[in-house]
């Protein structure tokens, strides 16, 4: 409880109100505008990443070192203009089947995934089911697979050979994966101005050296 003594000699007892036990972090105990903006951060998460990502691939690609390109999202058509050939008018996002980006490299078929987070690690239920037979299956077959993973509050990324993690998810030691893993086990990929990733360079350390 606390007065407040105001300058005309008044008085008012403000009671002080306890703290909420309620934990705000939960989805069930936030507010509409707060799940609004935690899913507005959530859609935007990785975009620009993946947007630096794509540039780069799209640097080597014009150069003629490798042809690296990002999967379409598979939408699913609702509607289709009856006036106006070829025009969808209704249409939503379907979940996104496989990997992010699929190419070629030294004769080698390529095939990754970009992961951002805002933590310091990269929980276990952020990679997908079918992304993880997906990748099984392209490492069993000869191909390169790996995980592209930014670290975004401390702006580091880092390239994980697939093989890796999925020995790693198979074992299920822990519940996610520590940049201290990838610190150890992965490629840090280094920045540059164009492009915007040195991505060719960390494969190279990665699988051919």
């Amino acid at each position: 409880m606390r007065i407040i003594n105001y300058p005309d000699g008044r008085k008012a007892v403000v009671k002080k109100e306890k703290p909420s036990k309620v934990d705000r972090r939960l989805t069930e105990n936030k507010t509409e505008s707060e799940r609004i903006r935690d899913s507005m951060i959530k859609r935007n998460m990785g975009m620009a990443f993946e947007s630096d990502v794509s540039k780069s691939c799209d640097f080597y690609r014009e150069k003629g070192l490798a042809d690296i390109y990002k999967r379409p999202t598979p939408i699913k058509v609702v509607k289709m203009s009856k006036t106006k050939k070829g025009m969808i008018e209704e249409a939503y996002f379907q979940e996104k089947s496989t990997t992010d980006y699929v190419g070629i490299y030294k004769g080698k078929y390529i095939d990754f995934e970009c992961k951002e987070t805002i933590h310091d690690e990269v929980p276990y239920h952020m990679i997908r089911e079918q992304q993880f037979r997906h990748l099984e299956l392209i490492t069993k077959l000869g191909g390169i697979g790996f995980f592209l993973v930014s670290f975004k509050k401390v702006q580091e990324v880092y390239l994980m050979p697939a093989t890796i993690i999925l020995e790693e998810i198979k074992l299920k030691k822990h519940p996610g994966f520590k940049r201290q893993f990838f610190q150890e086990h992965g490629v840090l990929v280094k920045r540059s101005y164009l492009p915007p990733y040195l991505l060719l360079e960390a494969i190279d350390e990665a699988f051919f050296n």
